[in-house]
């Protein structure tokens, strides 16, 4: 309909919505630009998506009140792509183009980010036609003087002399007046004057925040490749040559240069004039690979993650856009970068499950990131050195071609593994977490100067507080979940919902004085260290520590350069990794995983331990991994000590195929929440109920509904039913009718959501 536009607003709406030219704008709107539209009473924010379709039925059309970019947001060719995650995750498009933007527009209208601009200096009339002649800044000021009649004092000539100096040496670029007055802090008036006589021309410039800060460390591109790079890059070459999709899985140990196959994928599709996307599953992750990218393609990469300061990002952003980066790198939010003319994808550590939202628009990173190179026709490479059972499967499916690369580079040896028995093993330190043969280990390291790493699966100092005479565990008031205790906060802290207290509580039970904490984290191990080895110069790495994004790169820099002997980190350390010098790593609990109610608590255990277990040795001496568990015969325990990735895949998949669990089938898991519990289960029954007499029912298998493990975060109770199938387009038919019935199904304040393809199961 001309002049009628379909707008996607930001609401919880599932269908988009039809709006008419704004009244003061003759110009029409542009696909991707955004605009405030009224919604009932409310003012909202919207994104056109184009032309609407001719009305079927008569209504009124209300104008766009208001265009707040006239330029788009996000490119006109992006948006199949939002069509179908709104679809595939039963998700609002409108919420789905909030979550892929870098910032969102207020409902008032105004754009709480804009360009950073600041002040710069070029040569004004009276200078350009001096500057056509070449001479030193000295003669230039004089014959200026001589020929305009223009006299100039000490001061201004100082003040021109440095802008002419700066100004040649930057190539004939604008000035930074805040450079000029840094050099010369009486600069600023001066500066003034030469203006007024147009000697100068002062404007505003758009500047890009520097996510960097400091430039990352250079790093030096290898003479040569190993053979299996090579072999391996003889199969990505060509697929990137040829310029369509296909998909492969690169499974590769620890350290054995999968990163340098990425960047000489990523050289060959700059070299055709094409663009490249590299995810990594965390922000600590795509840190430490920015070196790598940023000393092989300098300007052209872009980095896209919550890490950076909502400026940086809409800088990162805007220069992708503008065309200004070819290369993105960044964690799961990247998928939904600007990119154009895409020519490869990249996922590293395909595996983690932090690839998966696990709030609002719940997606996963991998799997847009295969839809993206399907859409764009081009190859994707998802590498792993544990890659997930679902993906290995795809290659003995032959939907994935397989590529291996089984020896590290210059052909270290994968560390030896010890397995210390918690339950049957003596300790001299029954008060502390580590046994004798790490902290005998960690002796022999500190002596011979070299480094150790020692993880923990949990942050803070004690993971729960226990009242020492009835036996009550402190929770969080709003949350069902244990407080945590962090000592050098002195705060007992809820991880869910951030509640605090002060430690020194009473029993919420009996009232009695003698609580004290349980549990290990990365700060009590931190403590332990200090105590055995007061010598030692000791970094902690976890969500704590590194909150702000350069001090994490001040600790890996001070690793780097050997100024910490041992780190103690949670996850984060567990990955990506690569310093020569650690020659051990610990294991402080390694089973802290296989308790959980998952269908992949195996499969994180197995993968978790070869990932850390692959810090260790990575330089000229051989590394030692000491393992602590509770549970030493378990089968991912014992896989994950011999590096043994298709035995455990054997023996997973063996377990998953009579359960039906994936990849055997699919699975979307729905989700009820609410303050009253008596609603969230009546409504979770209704849900269940409607679903077993659905027409498609016989294909479906149901668990639940059942209370959540975590069956309270945030003041509201949470129930979940998980739906199987081998089907599906089964499974969203029935989640696409059950949407369009929610509100007799769902008792008021409840509120029902869809999980598709779980990670999370709590």
């Amino acid at each position: 309909m001309a002049g009628v536009y379909e707008v996607a607003v930001d609401a919880p709406l599932a269908a988009t919505l039809s709006y008419g030219q704004p009244i003061d704008r003759s110009e029409p709107l542009a696909v991707g630009c955004c605009v405030r539209v009224p919604l009932g009473g409310r003012r909202v924010v919207g994104y056109v998506l184009g032309p609407a379709e001719q009305a079927t039925t008569n209504f009124t059309i209300k104008p766009v009140l208001e265009v707040l970019s006239a330029t788009p947001v996000f490119p006109p060719e992006l948006l199949p792509f939002y069509r179908w995650i709104a679809r595939y995750y039963h998700h609002p498009l409108g919420e789905v183009l909030r979550t892929a933007l870098p910032t969102v527009p207020t409902s008032r209208g105004t754009v709480r980010l804009r360009e950073k601009m600041i002040d710069t200096l070029l040569p004004g009339p009276v200078l350009a036609d001096c500057l056509a002649i070449p001479q030193e800044p000295g003669q230039l000021i004089a014959s200026l003087q001589q020929e305009r009649s223009i006299a100039l004092t000490k001061a201004e000539q100082k003040a021109l002399r440095l802008f002419v100096g700066e100004f040649l040496a930057n190539h004939r670029q604008p000035v930074i007046r805040s450079r000029l007055t840094a050099l010369y802090p009486g600069a600023g008036s001066r500066l003034n004057r030469l203006v007024a006589l147009n000697i100068l021309y002062q404007t505003k410039t758009r500047i890009y925040r520097d996510p960097f800060g400091e430039p990352p460390p250079p790093q030096c591109k290898p003479d040569l490749l190993t053979v299996e790079q090579n072999q391996v890059l003889g199969h990505l070459l060509p697929a990137v040559d040829a310029g369509s999709f296909s998909p492969f899985l690169l499974h590769g140990v620890t350290g054995c240069g999968k990163t340098e196959v990425y960047l000489r994928c990523v050289q060959r599709v700059l070299d055709q004039g094409k663009t490249a996307l590299v995810l990594v599953p965390e922000i600590a992750l795509a840190s430490q690979l920015e070196a790598h990218f940023y000393s092989r393609f300098g300007d052209q990469l872009a980095v896209l993650h919550s890490g950076l300061g909502d400026g940086e990002r809409f800088d990162q952003w805007q220069r992708v856009l503008e065309r200004r980066a070819a290369v993105v790198l960044g964690a799961r939010s990247a998928v939904f970068a600007p990119l154009l003319r895409l020519g490869m994808v990249i996922v590293d550590e395909e595996h983690e499950p932090a690839y998966k939202q696990e709030d609002g628009l719940r997606y996963s990173g991998r799997d847009l990131a295969v839809l993206r190179a399907q859409m764009a026709d081009c190859p994707v490479l998802l590498g792993s050195a544990t890659p997930s059972l679902v993906s290995y499967h795809h290659c003995v499916e032959k939907k994935y071609q397989l590529l291996s690369m089984h020896h590290r580079v210059s052909n270290q040896p994968l560390p030896r593994v010890e397995i210390v028995d918690l339950v049957n093993s003596h300790r001299s330190r029954p008060d502390l977490s580590l046994s004798d043969p790490l902290i005998n280990a960690l002796a022999e390291t500190l002596e011979r100067r070299k480094q150790s790493l020692l993880f923990v699966n949990r942050r803070g100092f004690s993971s729960s507080m226990l009242c020492r005479d009835c036996g009550t565990i402190l929770q969080c008031k709003h949350c069902q979940v244990s407080l945590t205790l962090h000592r050098s906060r002195n705060v007992l802290l809820c991880h869910y919902c951030g509640y605090s207290r002060h430690p020194q509580a009473l029993c919420p039970s009996c009232g009695s004085t003698r609580v004290s904490g349980v549990g290990i984290g990365s700060e009590r191990i931190e403590d332990e260290i200090r105590q055995l080895f007061p010598q030692a110069r000791v970094a902690r790495l976890d969500s704590d520590t590194t909150a702000n994004r350069k001090h994490y790169l001040a600790i890996l820099k001070a690793i780097r350069e050997h100024q910490v002997d041992i780190l103690i980190g949670t996850q984060m350390i567990a990955k990506g990794l690569h310093f020569p010098d650690i020659i051990l790593v610990g294991v402080i609990w390694a089973d802290s995983g296989l308790s959980m109610p998952d269908y992949k608590a195996a499969e994180r255990t197995f993968a978790l331990l070869s990932q850390v277990t692959g810090r260790a040795g990575r330089g000229d001496d051989p590394g030692l991994v000491i393992v602590q568990t509770y549970q030493p015969h378990h089968y991912s325990i014992q896989l994950a000590r011999r590096h043994d990735y298709f035995s455990f895949y054997a023996r997973e998949i063996a377990v998953r195929a009579p359960l039906r669990y994936p990849p055997f089938s699919r699975m979307i898991n729905i989700r009820f929440s609410g303050l009253r519990n008596e609603r969230v289960e009546t409504s979770a029954a209704s849900v269940a109920d409607f679903v077993r007499k659905h027409q498609w029912s016989a294909k479906i298998e149901l668990l639940g509904p059942a209370p959540a493990p975590l069956v309270k975060i945030k003041d509201r109770t949470r129930w979940q039913l998980l739906l199987k199938s081998r089907h599906q387009a089964v499974l969203h038919a029935v989640c696409d009718d059950l949407l369009a019935r929610k509100k007799h199904l769902c008792a008021n304040g409840v509120r029902m959501s869809f999980d598709v393809d779980p990670e999370n199961m709590m």
